[in-house]
């Protein structure tokens, strides 16, 4: 079908607030993952070295005109080792939270002009293979093309997991035949039910399976099947948020790092 500009609007407005609420390209986090920073409206971050390229790319005048106080520093986190560049973002928070300071201009350097046609032109690539996902998913299960619930979904995946772990509508038919009649979703709702403290979005997890049991039937329900399998593939900690996110995309209703979505609208 294509990436549309619409699509994109709705992917980077959907999927970026999920991390940065309303304004997805100013996103700037702190060390809470492990990874230095992250940025934008798919958390580029300095441990996976995905940030530097991107700045690089925008040049050192672009980084110093909107970081006057902290550009410097930031210029050359992007092109020292990734263990400089973690020590140098490192001293801009306390306890892992950026500093309102840094946090100020990594936001404005962020949302900048250049900056945001680089994470427009990064968000079409992921864009590009989460239309790939979609439409192999969309065959296998429909035999037509995907629709854009499908290409959010997969868009997700592609960009908080990286992969599908070749699952594909194969392994959901096998999941839903083993279940048992009316039975698959509330094997999902009842793993969400069980998880503890130890899992990351445990009490979203928690809200989601009493909203979500007994409501899902047809393309929402072979989607809540798919996110629940992928959540499977994931660390330990990260299942519940995973299953969180692709559920609420699949149920187009759900609770996602605290907060109530409702995704009606744009599907």
């Amino acid at each position: 079908m294509g990436i549309t500009s619409d699509d994109i609007k709705i992917l980077t407005s959907l999927v970026g607030r999920f991390e940065n609420g309303s304004e997805p390209y100013q996103g700037a986090t702190g060390n809470f993952d492990g990874q230095g920073i992250s940025c934008g409206v798919l958390q580029w971050n300095i441990g996976q070295q995905s940030l530097q390229p991107m700045i690089r790319e925008a040049g050192e005048q672009t980084v110093l005109s909107a970081m006057p106080q902290f550009g410097r520093a930031m210029w050359k986190a992007c092109n020292a080792s990734i263990q400089q560049g973690l020590a140098i973002v490192a001293t801009w928070q306390t306890n892992n939270v950026l500093l309102s300071a840094p946090k100020k201009e990594l936001r404005a350097m962020m949302g900048s002009p250049k900056l945001r046609e680089l994470q427009d032109t990064r968000i079409r690539k992921v864009a590009e293979t989460a239309e790939a996902y979609a439409a192999k998913w969309a065959t296998a299960r429909t035999g037509g093309g995907r629709t854009r619930q499908e290409l959010v979904f997969f868009f997700d995946v592609v960009t908080q997991n990286g992969s599908m772990k070749d699952l594909g509508f194969a392994d959901v038919r096998a999941f839903k035949a083993a279940a048992g009649t009316d039975r698959a979703d509330d094997l999902v709702c009842d793993w969400l039910a069980r998880l503890n403290a130890n899992s990351w979005g445990h009490k979203d997890a928690h809200k989601n399976a009493a909203l979500w049991r007994g409501k899902a039937s047809g393309a929402e329900l072979d989607l809540l099947v798919l996110a629940y399998l992928r959540s499977q593939k994931s660390t330990f900690r990260a299942r519940g948020d995973v299953l969180n996110r692709k559920g609420t995309i699949a149920m187009r209703r759900g609770n996602v790092h605290g907060t109530l979505y409702d995704l009606a609208d744009l599907f």
